[in-house]
């Protein structure tokens, strides 16, 4: 479990990071998709606790330890509801 949760961090940590720095280069390189390339690195910045709870719960129900599971669930789920109610008017 702890290296499927590790590959999601560093999945989610490097797609992030990669983005961003591929719209520093891009803006002094004077192009136009520097922008869009930043919101997506900062959005795959932003998924990467939700994708790590979910990686998190996935493996513990595999595990067969369904509290644990069950928690990961919820923590996610209040993540998700809190984001909603973040960009909801």
């Amino acid at each position: 479990m702890n290296r499927a949760v590790s590959l999601a961090l560093w999945a989610g940590t490097f797609t992030g990071v990669g983005l961003c720095l591929g719209a520093a280069v891009a803006h002094a390189a004077g192009l136009m998709v520097a922008a869009r390339l930043a919101s997506f690195g900062v959005v795959a910045l932003l998924l990467t606790p939700p994708l790590r709870l979910a990686v998190t719960a996935v493996a513990f129900w595999r595990e067969g330890d369904r509290k644990y599971a069950a928690a990961a669930t919820f923590v996610l789920l209040a993540l998700v509801v809190a984001a909603i109610r973040a960009v909801a008017p």
